[in-house]
């Protein structure tokens, strides 16, 4: 099985939410806030601004399905796992919120997507769950990955628009998450993390961001990872927006980040002489 990921340019995104439409319908998520976009139990993707006014480019914020997720390490009732495919899964039979045994570290723990959610957010469960994506774990992918489980309980395998050559090359592009088969702009793909991490080095890309199964990348703006801020709705920082919305953007961060990199690299050398003079002074 290939660990499988979920790209987003964000160039091409028109914050149309028909991703976050498309996510619920397949999953049978309750429509709590229609026309509001806002992080919660029933939404398991958002299609964020990266500024603070609505004028994009917007960023798909969800799971980033770590490779090595805290909130999986945390559940009580081992509800959360890390599937073969890269998915960070949710049982929600599992989970139980409610019980004294959980003190929702899943929520906690998580300082990326800011998910999951937990509230009463699907119409197939009327109690607190905790909500996320899953990458469509169970429903996309190869047809081996296809659980029965879960299509008798939300449906049927979901379809894809991959071609009869890509899916010779890649069995688990046979399915495709929801948000990325219904995205009219098609600024979503669906692929192998490989496949993925080399398109992004190609040379072509002025930013990108991600890690685990989700990467955004721009080749116009200065894109900034998404991640949780507990304390506004927006998931970017005032700075930080103002800095991306600035027409110096480019001239601003493009050196520090340069200057960063470099730096890093020195400090990665250094390190590497220090353990290799170790090594000789224990092996004399």
């Amino acid at each position: 099985m290939s660990v499988m990921a979920v790209f987003q340019n964000v160039d091409k995104c028109m914050r149309c939410n028909g991703c976050v439409v498309s996510c619920k319908r397949t999953w049978q998520m309750k429509a709590l806030n229609p026309g509001v976009i806002k992080v919660a139990p029933d939404s398991r993707v958002m299609i964020k601004s990266q500024k603070r006014v609505d004028a994009g480019p917007f960023v798909r914020y969800s799971c980033w399905h770590c490779p090595d997720p805290p909130c999986v390490k945390r559940c009580p009732f081992t509800a959360l796992k890390k599937e073969l495919n890269g998915a960070v899964s949710i049982d929600p039979t599992l989970c139980n919120p409610d019980s004294p045994l959980c003190t929702r570290q899943c929520v906690t723990d998580c300082q990326r997507g800011g998910y999951p959610k937990v509230g009463v957010g699907s119409d197939l469960f009327a109690t607190q769950k905790a909500w996320k994506c899953t990458l469509c774990f169970g429903r996309a992918g190869a047809d081996a990955d296809i659980t029965p489980a879960m299509t008798a309980k939300y449906g049927n395998k979901l379809p894809t628009r991959a071609t009869a050559e890509q899916i010779a090359a890649t069995a688990e592009r046979k399915h495709e998450p929801s948000c990325v088969y219904t995205c009219p702009a098609k600024t979503m793909y669906w692929d192998t993390r490989d496949s993925i991490m080399a398109m992004l080095n190609d040379g072509t890309w002025l930013s990108y961001q991600g890690d685990g199964s989700v990467f955004w990348g721009s080749q116009k703006y200065l894109i900034a990872a998404p991640k949780a801020d507990p304390f506004v709705e927006d998931h970017l920082s005032p700075m930080m927006s103002s800095v991306l919305s600035s027409p110096f953007a480019k001239a601003a961060l493009v050196p520090t980040l340069v200057l960063g990199g470099l730096l890093a690299i020195s400090a990665r050398r250094a390190k590497i002489e220090q353990d290799e003079l170790e090594t000789a002074g224990e092996a004399r």
